[in-house]
């Protein structure tokens, strides 16, 4: 028998959080985080967990999450490193070119009891490649996966950017998905 859910199910964007600094202005982006909205857009109860500076940046961050009905309180605060940001410029070709900057306080995510509790009410997980590029991250997207519950989605979301993954990166995160979204 199928289980019937009478509460939205409770999605997690893990990892980044950042501007995209375009041509044409400032841009709320980062792949889970995109996750999380477009989830909360289609009803489900959507949580951003990431990092953000103690920046005019972050403080943009958190307003944005709140007018978009997301809310914060799965966000951190870095004291000593700045929010993230994506230089985004147009080729000739129309194909967008990504400066990511590094570090970002994404990069410095940090397992505590609050994000433990969060991974087991998880009903999906959206994280991916990027938030791994530093070794502190990668641990504690490693450790909120091995948290969550059997029954829960694991959606890998491979980004393969600038020279911000390895094989060994993509294949562990493999081993923990059991989707996987790509892009050309």
């Amino acid at each position: 028998m199928a289980t019937v859910m009478t509460n939205p199910p409770t999605v997690i964007g893990l990892g980044e959080i950042l501007w995209d600094l375009l041509p044409s202005g400032r841009q709320l982006g980062g792949a889970p985080a995109n996750f999380a909205y477009c989830s909360h857009l289609l009803g489900d109860r959507a949580i951003v967990a990431s990092r953000i500076g103690r920046d005019q940046l972050g403080e943009d961050i958190r307003e944005s999450l709140r007018r978009a009905g997301i809310g914060d309180l799965a966000l951190q605060y870095d004291s000593s490193q700045s929010t993230g940001t994506v230089r985004v410029q147009i080729e000739a070709s129309r194909q967008p070119k990504f400066e990511i900057t590094e570090p970002a306080a994404w990069d410095f995510l940090e397992w505590t009891d609050d994000w433990q509790g969060l991974a087991k009410s998880a009903d999906a997980v959206c994280f991916g490649s990027l938030a791994q590029r530093s070794t502190i991250s990668r641990s504690t997207i490693l450790e909120f996966l091995a948290a969550t519950r059997a029954d829960a989605l694991r959606i890998f979301d491979v980004n393969l950017r600038q020279s911000f993954y390895s094989a060994e990166i993509i294949c562990e995160s493999l081993r923990r998905a059991n989707t996987v979204k790509l892009n050309h």
